[in-house]
């Protein structure tokens, strides 16, 4: 974990601490010399502490801690901070052995900064922060009782090892995908070090954990519950009987090979989740034996990619990602990297040591069915009045899909298998057309056929909703949307007069009556009606659209005022960030104003008209910068959708270049893997990647990786950079050798 004055400041968690304590005036002084004195603080006896102090002081520090009452101890909260310094002794295995001995655990929010496949032995952090185990006098609270029953149980959170590193890393990974408000069951939960771990996260409601083991959930109600975890006994055989209030999220690593009948852990599931509900699940990738069986005494089944893929289609979910984790020292791939790969669900087996599943119920199979009756509710909303743009229960035929599908950061992420879904689901007669019809075309392969016959059912369907004088605002959100996309791709074929028929039934549609975010395609619509008339030779009525688009602007900001006047924002906080988008669309109607108005050629606008379009950014770095410094994981599903709008339009610019050959990305980060994917779906071949800190022979996403001194200007065509700040300044060097750069300024 890193630590700064200016922010990422570990705080203990469930306290107000505001600053750290330090116990001598001597640390005081140490650490003063990297924090402001009010961010320092002698220690208060009557509250948690947090303590802060340099490796070479952690000997005095147990000597203070010693001084402290039992009873203190017992009552709160006691966290320590190692910082890193010049004068450290001891290794980092070494520094976390030394506190597991004194009654510590790592603290688990340590790993929600830790990048799993780079961690080495030898690694080193800028802080390490660990959190004392209150002394309940259970015995595995002493570490020497704990070693004892290893090999039965173990809290990964008190060990150093390349194994414990693979165990905590999956509850890791699992916490990034719990929705805000959701309530999470954590299966065969051990000693609870896991569900702790998922616990920290701030859109959590609350988890229940269930073991079979009556000792290992003592211990985990005393060193780990807390107000939003409780652990519970459960014999793992009896799963199918339980009777829980249906879960939004539930996770289960390593269980049902430990069941004789893991049958069992899947009728749960069937009784236990939402429909819109996700299972997380894991399980050793074929650990067998020369007699083809797992000789760990525990484990009762072996599974391959195959048995363990047929048993969620047994049980009706949507496999939506498979991942592959390997960890070295163990049964099998002994010398293996930590490595936590995703893989496609419609490979073959491929060799690993564990199986990583992410699977939501498919709401077109019939054991899905009867849960569809249960009462609504979206855990992100649990107000009793909503706004109608968040009213999912009156705004859907089937509301269970719009977390499966709509909303961004919480629905299926892979967008192969979200369009096979949504294709079954159509199949199946589902209803909520518009909704569906929108994503499959979002998804439509360039096949002229394919699209014009998904043009012509799409007019089926909104000619459906524009006869029905009742609708409700979803109606008009999922009109404007599908609208909008079949204008668009008949405006791509240049089919102009379908076109701004398709554009005008956007513009009928009254966006306001669901949302005045919902302008923006109403904004861009007139911008793409102004483009055609321009085609036609029309600039006086592309003047007069580009009016009536800036109109809509002020009005749409009218009903945005009204919203936030009625506190709505308090609900709805999308609200203002995406009105940005509105704003960033009517500044693309008044750069077309102005040029008509400097009397420029028709085909000089539509060209810089290309290249507003793609440079749309209005508050784009701002946020980024926001969410770049912030440690609070809420704004992971904002992150995801800036950096998607960011990877769009660096995409749709490469696919502009005259040629598209021999193309590198400036860097080795989400934004340029995501590039290189979506590069890859189009046909269009990267050669590598460029980074400043490159080592000899390093990959990345399969391709190698270069540092600028190896880069050669006569030989590489064009380069993509990722950069959101800097690459202006990049660019320039490269443009001045004749490289085509490709970024967003």
């Amino acid at each position: 974990m890193k630590l700064s004055a200016d922010h990422s400041l570990p705080m203990a968690p469930y306290t107000d601490a505001p600053v750290f304590s330090v116990f001598n005036e001597h640390v005081k002084a140490c650490m003063a010399k990297h924090y402001s004195p009010v961010m320092l603080a002698n220690p208060n006896a009557q509250g948690d502490q947090h303590f802060l102090c340099e490796q070479q002081h952690v000997a005095d520090l147990f000597g203070y801690l010693e001084t402290l009452t039992g009873q203190w101890q017992a009552q709160h909260e006691l966290y320590v901070t190692v910082a890193k310094s010049a004068n450290d002794q001891l290794g980092q295995q070494a520094l976390e052995n030394l506190f597991y001995q004194a009654g510590f655990h790592l603290d688990a929010r340590e790993w929600l900064n830790r990048d799993y496949a780079g961690l080495q032995d030898n690694r080193a952090f800028d802080t390490t922060t660990f959190r004392r185990i209150k002394q309940t006098g259970h015995p595995l609270c002493t570490l020497n009782n704990l070693l004892a029953e290893r090999d039965l149980h173990m809290d990964m959170l008190r060990e150093f090892s390349c194994r414990s590193d693979a165990h905590v890393f999956r509850y890791a990974f699992a916490q990034h995908f719990i929705r805000p408000g959701d309530r999470l069951l954590d299966c065969a939960c051990g000693l609870g070090y896991g569900s702790y771990l998922m616990s920290l996260n701030d859109r959590l409601n609350n988890i229940t954990a269930v073991d079979i083991c009556s000792e290992s959930v003592s211990y985990a109600n005393q060193v780990y519950g807390h107000g939003k975890l409780h652990y519970e006994t459960l014999d793992i055989d009896c799963y199918a009987d339980t009777q829980f209030e249906p879960f939004d999220l539930i996770t289960s690593f390593e269980t049902i090979e430990h069941v004789k009948d893991y049958h069992s852990f899947f009728k749960l599931c069937l009784r236990s989740l939402k429909p819109d509900g996700r299972v997380i699940a894991s399980v050793p990738y074929m650990w067998v034996d020369e007699t083809g069986k797992d000789p760990n005494p525990y484990h009762f089944h072996e599974f391959d990619w195959k048995k363990f893929a047929a048993l969620f289609a047994e049980y009706g979910f949507v496999i939506e990602a498979r991942y592959h984790q390997t960890a070295p020292g163990g049964f099998k791939l002994t010398s293996t990297p930590r490595r936590f790969d995703k893989s496609s669900v419609d490979a073959g087996e491929i060799e690993t040591e564990w199986l990583v599943v992410v699977a939501t119920p498919d709401l077109t199979h019939p054991l899905w069915q009867s849960q569809q009756s249960l009462v609504y509710s979206n855990p992100q909303y649990p107000q009793a009045s909503l706004p109608a743009y968040v009213d999912f229960a009156a705004g859907y035929h089937n509301p269970w899909l719009h977390r499966q599908l709509v909303q961004v950061g919480q629905r299926i992420e892979d967008a192969d298998i979200r369009r096979r879904y949504v294709e079954s689901l159509l199949d199946s007669g589902a209803e909520d057309h518009c909704l569906l019809l929108t994503i499959q075309g979002y998804s439509l392969e360039a096949n002229l056929a394919k699209i014009n016959a998904w043009l012509d059912t799409s007019e089926t369907a909104l000619e459906r909703v524009e006869r029905d004088t009742e609708r409700h605002p979803f109606a008009i959100r999922w009109l404007v949307s599908l609208a909008y996309l079949s204008a668009i791709k008949c405006y791509e074929q240049g089919d102009f007069l379908r076109a701004k028929g398709l554009f005008q039934r956007v513009l009928d549609a009254n966006c306001s009556a669901f949302c005045p975010v919902l302008n923006v395609k109403a904004v861009e619509a007139c911008f793409a009606l102004a483009k055609i008339a321009l085609y036609e030779g029309k600039r006086e009525q592309a003047a007069a659209i580009l009016n009536t688009g800036k109109h809509l602007v002020f009005e749409a900001t009218a009903v945005f005022k009204q919203a936030v006047e009625q506190q709505q924002d308090q609900i709805g906080e999308f609200l203002w960030s995406e009105m940005a988008e509105l704003f960033d669309a009517g500044a693309l109607l008044n750069k077309m104003a102005i040029a008509l108005t400097h009397e420029q050629s028709t085909s000089h606008i539509l060209r810089q008209a290309a290249e507003w379009e793609q440079n749309k950014r209005f508050g784009l770095f701002n946020l980024v910068e926001k969410y770049r410094k912030s440690s609070d994981l809420t704004v992971q599903a904002d992150m995801q959708l800036v950096a998607q709008s960011f990877v769009n339009k660096l995409v749709a610019k490469t696919m502009n270049l005259a040629r598209r050959d021999n193309i590198h990305i400036w860097g080795t980060g989400v934004v340029a893997q995501k590039v290189c994917e979506a590069l890859s779906k189009k046909g269009v071949k990267v050669s590598g990647f460029i980074d400043s800190q490159a080592r000899a022979g390093q990959q990345f996403a399969g391709l190698p990786v270069i540092t600028p001194a190896d880069f050669d200007a006569d030989s590489t065509v064009q380069v993509i950079l990722t950069s959101v700040g800097s690459s202006a300044q990049l660019a320039k060097p490269l443009e001045e050798q004749g490289v085509a750069c490709v970024y967003l300024t």
